[in-house]
């Protein structure tokens, strides 16, 4: 019976005899064992989600959207890691998804922004463009400023920008989606002026 490896297979120190028992309970279809199982862990998720998206409304949708996920597939949980391990990495990918699907329009940092200007002062209004797309980044926060460098300046990948800066993808991500929308408030004015 699959349980039944649960048991024989899990470490005391991976799985605690409360989330075993809850986890035995969901995989039976108590949808109360589940709830409380998921409650249990609950704040320490959200934190962890929000921490990459900023936004509390949204973390705690994902943390939704996670719990499901968790129930359609706690049939699967095997017991190899604890269950906050397993539950933090579903939401984990859930929280990429979202930053993926949600990244809003950003700022262009290509110097090749539509200048209003003809003839010599193209050129001149061009430098001007980009100083002041330069001189916002650097009034970023250093790690957010890193990640725009890399991505956006150097063109680098989000696997790459993870291996250089030491941190998930997922993290390259909220720090990216984060810089956007700052450089985006920051430009906005200067933007509007030009159109």
């Amino acid at each position: 019976m699959f349980l039944g490896r649960i048991t024989q297979s899990a470490p005391a120190k991976t799985l605690n005899d409360e989330d075993l028992d809850l986890v035995r309970r969901a995989q039976n279809g108590d949808a109360s064992a589940f709830a409380e199982l998921v409650t249990e862990h609950r704040a320490r998720i959200v934190v962890q989600i929000f921490n990459m998206v900023q936004d509390e409304e949204e973390a705690s949708e994902i943390f939704q959207r996670t719990s499901v996920k968790v129930w359609q597939a706690i049939s699967k949980f095997q017991g190899r890691s604890s269950f906050y391990t397993w539950l933090y990495k579903i939401a984990k990918y859930e929280t990429i998804n979202w930053l993926r699907s949600s990244r809003p329009a950003f700022v262009e940092l290509d110097v090749n922004i539509r200048c209003t200007a003809a003839g010599p002062d193209r050129a001149i209004q061009k430098r001007e463009i980009r100083d002041l797309v330069l001189d916002a980044i650097e009034h970023l926060p250093p790690k957010q400023r890193a990640v725009i460098k890399l991505k956006d300046l150097e063109g680098f990948q989000y696997s790459e920008i993870a291996r250089i800066l030491k941190c998930s993808t997922g993290t390259v991500m909220s720090r990216l989606f984060h810089a956007r929308r700052k450089l985006q408030i920051r430009l906005r004015p200067f933007y509007e002026s030009l159109y």
